[in-house]
């Protein structure tokens, strides 16, 4: 059985492009994650061109990758501040490419098939959607194992059975879902250079569904969900917390741009300054990155400053850097950036024994004019989440103004 699960929402923007310009050839990307497991993603080209970028279509987010070089007849199209690329073959007629997506993130690099052919995605008849799963869901992962996991599915429901929204979790949310209710049939997707997820469920009456939630090549989870307005996760403050409560933060040997190492400490530096923890393989990071580049812009005249710590995959410090070069360029990131270790959870917690661990990435941590922490993000919950990410930035806001006064 083959799962072949289509980016509808933004389709008629995408549409809107191809009919106003004719050099644009929309394309459809079918990306083979398993031997079971296919998505197809929409996507356009912004001319028969081997320097032409690639556009993609992600539910409400629209990417480019660019043209990192060409080798031979590939083409190596790099994804923004990921590293991930896609290499890709054309036919002379520009009709159809073959190729690999590749990602780097991980420990091993990992690739995929990918083909990409002229056409648009068509779209499901909307009168075959008779249920609305707008709202919220008390979504169970793995129920009744020692794996359970309870999570909160935000959805909105637009023109019959156009569906966008993610999950939250404690450690971040799962960026823009987007996809399509066919009669009691849900498809959901989203599609980054590090993620690839897929939700195949069933509703099993107007408020209850059950499905599998699929990652990359082999993760699979099953789920069960239920419409409850009223859920939501743990408190922030009962997962990452001070267990000593006096002690400022020094951050020792952290790793600048340029190689050289400095030592910080926040106690001496009478600043009031928001650490981010992140790496640049974490798509939640980036989502956070863009609001504290508007932070840091909004209120770096008040007195607030923004560290971000890049906890890197891999061991090799130049390639570290290089990789952290590139996300500083590519997200144009407004404030310090340094390497602080690896990509471990223990790694981010041995840098901050005033607190009781650091369990998700990214977290952020506001540290006062005397060096001390006085309040702590775990996770993030993106614009994908609609309601939870307008709450989260005023939550922020109203800590940093707080602060500053």
């Amino acid at each position: 059985m083959r799962y072949a699960i289509c980016t509808f929402v933004i389709l008629f923007q995408a549409q809107f492009v191809f009919t106003q310009n004719a050099k644009v050839v929309p394309l459809i990307a079918e990306i083979q994650l398993n031997d079971r497991l296919q998505i197809q993603v929409s996507a356009s080209l912004a001319m028969k061109n081997p320097k032409a970028p690639i556009t993609i279509y992600n539910g409400k987010e629209v990417y480019q990758l660019s043209v990192k070089k060409r080798i031979g007849d590939t083409i190596i199209y790099q994804f923004p501040a990921q590293d991930a690329e896609w290499r890709v073959a054309f036919e002379k007629d520009w009709s159809e490419a073959r190729g690999w997506w590749i990602n780097y993130n991980k420990k091993v690099p990992v690739r995929y098939p990918i083909h990409l052919h002229n056409g648009i995605l068509k779209q499901p008849d909307p009168a075959l959607s008779q249920l609305n799963i707008s709202g919220k869901w008390r979504v169970v992962f793995n129920p009744g194992t020692t794996n359970e996991e309870v999570l909160v599915g935000v959805f909105e429901q637009k023109m019959g059975n156009f569906v966008t929204g993610s999950f939250l979790s404690e450690t971040g949310d799962y960026r823009y879902l987007n996809g399509h209710v066919v009669g009691n049939a849900i498809h959901l997707q989203t599609y980054t250079g590090y993620w690839a997820f897929v939700v195949d469920a069933t509703l099993q009456s107007a408020d209850q569904m059950t499905g599998n939630f699929y990652s990359g090549a082999s993760h699979n989870a099953p789920f069960a969900a239920y419409r409850d307005s009223t859920v939501q996760l743990r408190d922030e403050s009962s997962l990452t917390y001070l267990i000593k409560r006096d002690e400022p933060v020094v951050l020792q040997e952290l790793i600048k741009m340029n190689g050289r190492k400095e030592t910080i400490d926040f106690s001496s530096q009478k600043e009031l300054t928001l650490i981010q923890i992140m790496g640049t393989w974490c798509p939640n990071c980036l989502d956070e990155t863009k609001l504290l580049q508007a932070l840091h812009a909004e209120y770096e005249s008040k007195g607030l400053h923004v560290v971000a710590l890049a906890f890197e995959v891999g061991t090799d410090t130049k390639t570290q850097r290089m990789r952290l070069k590139q996300w500083i360029k590519s997200m144009k990131v407004n404030y310090p950036v340094y390497l602080a270790g690896t990509s471990s959870k223990d790694a981010a917690s041995a840098r901050f024994p005033m607190l009781n661990g650091i369990m998700s990435f990214p977290t952020s941590i506001l540290v006062d004019q005397q060096g001390k922490i006085i309040a702590i993000h775990t996770g993030f919950s993106g614009p994908a989440t609609g309601e939870a990410y307008t709450e989260l930035v005023d939550k922020y806001r109203q800590e940093i103004e707080r602060a500053l006064e």
